[in-house]
């Protein structure tokens, strides 16, 4: 199993073809899951961040890094 690929807020909002600011208001409302790494730090895991828009995936809460 490989490691997940992390993105920031600018990387996946890239990919999605979306402003960060839609990330930052996808993430809050849970539309998409979040790793938070600190209290200001935020990344995404882009196989989870595509199951939630797909909708093969329940969009899962901010999971804290352990």
């Amino acid at each position: 199993m490989r490691d997940p690929e992390l993105l920031t807020v600018v990387q996946l909002a890239d990919k999605l073809h979306v402003r960060p600011r839609t990330v930052h208001e996808w993430a809050r409302r849970g539309r998409i899951p979040a790793v938070r790494l600190s209290s200001k730090v935020v990344r995404f895991d882009w196989a989870s961040v595509l199951a939630a828009l797909r909708g093969q995936d329940r969009p899962g809460e901010v999971q804290r890094a352990r």
